[in-house]
């Protein structure tokens, strides 16, 4: 078969259609791959979202959170070169939640919904659009011509929103204690995300999206599947239903074992499914062999033990096995995402399997570029 481009290729990839080979898609926020393919450690400020997008560029056909610079954590947050470096891209949580009870809880939930219910008073669908145009304007100017395709928008109903900010014990409580709180913040939240969607909705922009919301963690829902058959699948729906309606791909994100709700899943119209969590018991060839005439996959290769812990051989041989097990519709990438914690040999060993050579480097020096960058930052 022909080469493809990137934009053949994940179009094909959506229809269930042979590929020249198996595109690949995630979230890379890690700067050694990033120094890698660029040549350059990424700083903070827009200097650092430019040379990650071009990272990203080089690595995948499809990609989100692309134009992701480091941040800075504070000042008084570690000395653990580790933690700081895992912290660049907000990988761990390192604010405390001010939220210590539950009458805070459920004191600051009535407050966002006090400022949710004024959405419509200061939303304007004209910059948004605008704003959103020019975002990518700017964000496919750093790339090649040739160049990974970009999500368009992340679009979650709120819930993963409440229940980080509360914490997932004071949720539960509220969730029995006053149901019809949660659900009208979660109905608030979800008028004004679609509302946006409609606004900035251009498949010439992107022809995907993703839709969210974790609901799950290993072996088992996080949630009863009659509470989200009441408060999220309606909502999800609502969101799939408008970026199809303007002829865009929605892509459902959630860690966690799935199972057990993806007829629910597949009946709110989404069109493909993501991370795949092999840890948490999913697997590439079951979803594959259940649903993959329904929709498209993505992820499988477990990012928190083997592309952090495993050998290159090893992740080689598991990339070979999703693709021989789910040979159209898959795009093979990470178990969430490529972060500080992943090996760059075993990244590289990844895209090797998709691109059928090892990926070269900015310049024949860099990994010695990198081993000093590290040795200087780790050093006792």
């Amino acid at each position: 078969m022909a080469k493809m481009t990137k934009h053949e290729r994940v179009m094909a990839a959506f229809k269930h259609q042979e590929t020249d080979r198996v595109p690949l898609y995630d979230l890379m926020i890690n700067d050694d791959c990033i120094e890698y393919f660029t040549g350059v450690y990424p700083p903070y400020g827009e200097e650092g979202a430019k040379v990650q997008a071009q990272a990203v560029d080089r690595m995948f056909d499809m990609a989100r959170g692309v134009g992701v610079a480091p941040r800075q954590p504070p000042a008084d947050f570690t000395d653990d070169p580790v933690l700081l470096e895992w912290a660049r891209y907000g990988s761990l949580t390192y604010r405390s939640n001010p939220i210590k009870s539950y009458e805070e809880a459920i004191k600051w939930v009535k407050e966002q919904i006090q400022a949710l219910s004024k959405w419509r008073e200061n939303f304007d669908a004209k910059r948004a659009a605008q704003n959103t145009k020019l975002h990518f304007e700017k964000l496919y100017s750093w790339m090649e011509e040739d160049h990974v395709i970009c999500c368009l928008r992340q679009s979650g109903v709120g819930l993963d929103d409440i229940r980080g900010r509360i914490g997932i014990e004071f949720f539960s409580y509220l969730c029995a204690d006053d149901p019809g709180l949660v659900s009208e913040y979660l109905e608030l939240f979800t008028e004004q995300e679609e509302a946006y969607i409609h606004a900035i909705a251009d498949p010439e922009i992107s022809p995907f999206a993703l839709t969210f919301g974790d609901i799950a963690m290993k072996a088992k829902l996080l949630h009863s599947p009659e509470w989200l058959r009441q408060e999220f699948f309606p909502r999800l729906k609502r969101f799939n239903d408008a970026y199809h309606e303007h002829g865009i791909l929605c892509l459902f994100h959630s860690d966690g074992y799935l199972m057990e709700v993806m007829d629910d899943l597949i009946e709110t119209g989404i069109d493909g499914i993501n991370p795949i969590e092999t840890v948490a018991g999913m697997d590439v060839g079951e979803v594959y062999r259940l649903y993959g005439d329904k929709i498209f996959l993505t992820g499988g290769i477990d990012m928190s033990q083997l592309l952090s812990h495993g050998t290159t051989d090893q992740v080689r041989e598991v990339c070979r096995k999703a693709i021989a097990e789910a040979p159209t519709g898959y795009f093979m990438g990470s178990t969430t995402e490529i972060d500080n914690s992943s090996k760059l040999e075993n990244v590289l060993a990844m895209i090797e399997v998709s691109w059928g050579h090892h990926p070269e480097g900015a310049k024949p020096d860099i990994m010695d570029q990198i081993r000093r960058r590290k040795e200087k930052t780790f050093k006792k």
